[in-house]
This record gives structure tokens, C-alpha cells and sequence, in this order.
């Protein structure tokens, strides 16, 4: 008798084990692993950059699905990573302005992606690509605590699949170089939305050498997973966590702060060598995420299932305060046409951003050749102390966004729907918002002062340095090692 209750308690136990959902199918549930880029905008070599070298980013796409329209919904890190682990547009969920002073937690019944995961039984980690004992960056503006379970899959049980976020830092300013493979500025392509001037040549060869070093980590991530036999049955998804660092890109919602590279890699469902020009944001990636996983996609989240095949018609971009740089833009765009909405026209293009003042050398160029007469148009237009309410770009032939088809009329039909769209989409998404305090806001514009002024300060300049002071030390500091 006593035997008799032994094998059936044991059997009741293996039952129950078998329930765990990280026991009960391990060989079969597919690992996922986000590899986030900080700051890397499409200058890949798969997607037609042949100034940089990045062979391990271009095997990825080799072997899966490489996106051509894919695009973050915030330019500034903090907003746009808390959008992509929530599915949430930044304006639902409180967390647009850049690294929100008045943090809250998020709203009721929505949770990040993570807790999604650890529901189904994934141990959930977050670390850098450099150092995988140490927690990764996270910048989400909400409340909350204990997002992850560690900072290495190997932590996890045995048999356990994992949701793991890999954090690579470049190519974020300030820029590494790529010793090993060094980048002539002479010989580079610049972006034709900047002038030709040799410091931002210098400043773009630089960046393109991160990108390199950010590939060099994306190939010791997928060596690693090789050696561990976890490769094929990891769904990898590579993005970056919004546009690329410069003047008139990040900050901003032109195509060079919002447009990103994205790379799916499963095997088991994607066939290697594909390019898709579907419209899809991280928002999307996230959703899919969970769906790919198959997970049920929260009814709640604004995300798509658009690697799985559902299709998005419009694409959204949203930018408000970053540091001091206060602001308040919207945009939405249909693939072809873009439309960006400044809901602060009395704000100059180059409002102080202490930011930008201090990392980018583009910005101090641009105020010393305006005041030298010599920066022609159309690069003169960031120079204007107003901005247009509306500007409206054709994205197919004027790519670098240069020419505002506002006024023209041949085009009120396509600013008259995008408009519609957004107001629309907005008067949902913005609904629960809260403005930011005058109070937080005088706080963020105090610690983005004092910054500058320390980081000044160790470059022995006062923090009332002159344009022409600040190019000199740009011209020391970039041009003597040319």
C-alpha cells in the first residue's frame, strides 16, 4: 500500500513538472535575443554603405530577413527603449520626455515585455555585449525595479529558454576607433543633408569606425552562441534602439533619427537572403516577438505582428524634451511621404542643446561658418529662428528631407490625409498623457548645464567659450590625428 502511494505521488509530481512551461517542451521553445544597438543608424555595408566594414552584421542578414523600412518611434534612447519593452507609443505610457524627471510607474495592466517572458517560464537577462556579467543599460523612463532575472543566459535552469537583451554601446558618442581597421575621411560619402567641411567628414568617418566596433561584438555574440550549441534555435532580432548620432539626425525626426536597420535570424521560419520593404517599427518587434514565441500578443499594445506578415500603413515618430532642449514634434509617414509637425514653430532648429553643444563638432561648425557667411543652402536652413508648423517631405525623391512641399498645392491632398491620420492617432495615443512640470523642467535644464559645464571644464575650456574657441579644440582634437 504504502509502495502503491509512492508511484503515484511520483507520478503526480512528474505530471506537474511536465506543466512547468520551461520543462515541458525546452528542445522545442526557441530562445530569443535582441541585440540593441545604441545609436546605430542603416550605415551597415547590407544596406549599401561601402565605406564600413561589417561582415558579421551582413552574415545575419545573409542568413534571415534583412528590413528595409524599419524605424524606432522616438530619436533619443530612453523614450524609444521604453516604447520597444512595452509596445507602447511613449505618449501612452509617460515616458516621451528624455530621461523623465517625474517618473511614474506604468500604467495599470501594462507590463514589459520581460514579465510577458518570465509568465511563460523564460529567464529574462540584460547585459553588455563587452562584459556579460554586467547589467546592460536599461533608460526606461517609468518606475520599476528587477526588470531581469540576470545578465547571462548561462544563469538560467537547465533546459529553460531564455529572453536575453544584449547591449552593444556603439556606436554612441563618444566615438571608439577601429585601430584595425582605420576609415579615410577623404574617401567617405557623406550624407547629402551636410556640408563638406573637413571636420564633419572627420566626425562621420569616426562614427562609421564604431559601427565597426559594434560589429566586431555582434560576431563574438553569435560565435559564443555557436560554441553553446544555441545558435539554431535562437530567434536573434538586431536593431538599433533609434537613429544615428548626429547634428540633424538623433533628436530629431527626420529620417536620420528615426530610420534604423533591422535583422531577423530563425532558420526555422525565415528563409535566408530576404529583403522586405514592409513598413515596421520596434513597437512591431515587439509584438512579434511574443507571437514568434508563441505567446498571445496583449490586446493592449500598439505593436504589430508585422514579422509574422501583418501589415502597418502608417509609421509614427514622436520627440518632445531632451535635456534642455525643450521641444514638441510629431510626424507619421505612409512610406512615401512624411509629415512632421512642430508644435513649438517658435523654437529655432538649434535651440541650446548642451548635448549637442558639447558631443557633436557639427554643431559648433554650423554657428561659426552661419557667422561667417559660408554656410550656403541648404544646410543654412538649420540656421532659421522659426520652424514651419508643417513640413512635408516626398521621402522617395528627396530622401535627405530638404525641400517642404507645405506650400505646395499639388500636394494638399497627401498633407491633408497624413494630417488627418495623425490627428487621429494622437487624440488616442495622448490622451492619458501629463505634461511635465515646469518644475522638472527647470531641474532637467540645470543638470544638463552643469554637465557642460564639468565636461568643459576637463577639456579646459570655460563654459562660456566662444563658437570659434570650441572649433579650435575640434580641429586639435579631430584634425591633428587625420
Amino acid at each position: 500500500m504504502k509502495q502503491k502511494l509512492r508511484i503515484t505521488i511520483s507520478g503526480t509530481l512528474i505530471l506537474f513538472l511536465l506543466k512547468l512551461p520551461f520543462l515541458s517542451n525546452a528542445q522545442e521553445r526557441p530562445n530569443i535575443l535582441w541585440i540593441n544597438c545604441d545609436d546605430l543608424g542603416r550605415e551597415i555595408s547590407c544596406y549599401g554603405n561601402t565605406d564600413v566594414h561589417t561582415p558579421h552584421m551582413d552574415q545575419l542578414a545573409s542568413e534571415g530577413v534583412m528590413f528595409l523600412n524599419a524605424y524606432a518611434n522616438a530619436p533619443v534612447c530612453s523614450s524609444s527603449r521604453s516604447s520597444q519593452i512595452t509596445g507602447m507609443y511613449p505618449t501612452a505610457i509617460n515616458s516621451l520626455n528624455h530621461r523623465t524627471i517625474e517618473k511614474q510607474p506604468l500604467p495599470e495592466g501594462i507590463v514589459p515585455i520581460m514579465e510577458i517572458f518570465q509568465q511563460q517560464g523564460y529567464f529574462c537577462t540584460n547585459d553588455w555585449a563587452h562584459n556579460m556579467n554586467k547589467e546592460g543599460k536599461q533608460d526606461y523612463n517609468f518606475l520599476g525595479d528587477n526588470f531581469f532575472d540576470g545578465t547571462d543566459w548561462k544563469q538560467r535552469a537547465e533546459g529553460q529558454p531564455f529572453f536575453a537583451q544584449v547591449q552593444i554601446h556603439e556606436p554612441h558618442r563618444v566615438f571608439k576607433k577601429d585601430h584595425e581597421r582605420p576609415i579615410n575621411p577623404d574617401h567617405v560619402q557623406l550624407p547629402d543633408c551636410y556640408p563638406d567641411h573637413p571636420i564633419i567628414r572627420k566626425d562621420w568617418s569616426m562614427y562609421l569606425e564604431s559601427v565597426q566596433i559594434a560589429d566586431k561584438r555582434v560576431g563574438e555574440i553569435i560565435e559564443r552562441l555557436e560554441k553553446e550549441n544555441l545558435l539554431e534555435n535562437t530567434i536573434i532580432i538586431l536593431f538599433g534602439d533609434h537613429g544615428r548620432p548626429h547634428l540633424r539626425d538623433k533628436q530629431w525626426l527626420y529620417e536620420g533619427g528615426l530610420a534604423i536597420p533591422l535583422i531577423v535570424r530563425y532558420p526555422k521560419k525565415f528563409e535566408p537572403k530576404t529583403k522586405r520593404k514592409d513598413l515596421i517599427s520596434l513597437v512591431d518587434v515587439t509584438a512579434s516577438t511574443l507571437a514568434l514565441a508563441g505567446i498571445e500578443v496583449p490586446a493592449y499594445m500598439h505593436g504589430k505582428e508585422v514579422l509574422l506578415g501583418e501589415t502597418r500603413m502608417y509609421m509614427y515618430g514622436f520627440k518632445q524634451r531632451c535635456g534642455d532642449a525643450v521641444d514638441d514634434i510629431r510626424s507619421i509617414t505612409d512610406g512615401r511621404y512624411k509629415l512632421i509637425w512642430n508644435r513649438m514653430p517658435d523654437r529655432p532648429y538649434m535651440q541650446l542643446s548642451s548635448y549637442k553643444k558639447l558631443q557633436y563638432p557639427a554643431f559648433t561648425v554650423y554657428n561659426v561658418m552661419y557667422e561667417e557667411g559660408v554656410l550656403k543652402a541648404p544646410f543654412d536652413q538649420m540656421m532659421r529662428e522659426v520652424r514651419p508648423a508643417f513640413e512635408l517631405f516626398d521621402l522617395q525623391n528627396d530622401p535627405n528631407e530638404l525641400v517642404n512641399l507645405t506650400e505646395d498645392k499639388k500636394y494638399n491632398h497627401v498633407k491633408n490625409r497624413l494630417k488627418k491620420k495623425l490627428v487621429s492617432t494622437l487624440a488616442e495615443v495622448e490622451k492619458n498623457m501629463q505634461e511635465e512640470s515646469s518644475e522638472a523642467i527647470q531641474k532637467a535644464i540645470e543638470g544638463s548645464q552643469e554637465y557642460y559645464k564639468k565636461a568643459m571644464q576637463k577639456r579646459q575650456l570655460s563654459e562660456n567659450a566662444t563658437d570659434k574657441q570650441i572649433l579650435e579644440y575640434w580641429e586639435n582634437t579631430l584634425l591633428e590625428s587625420n
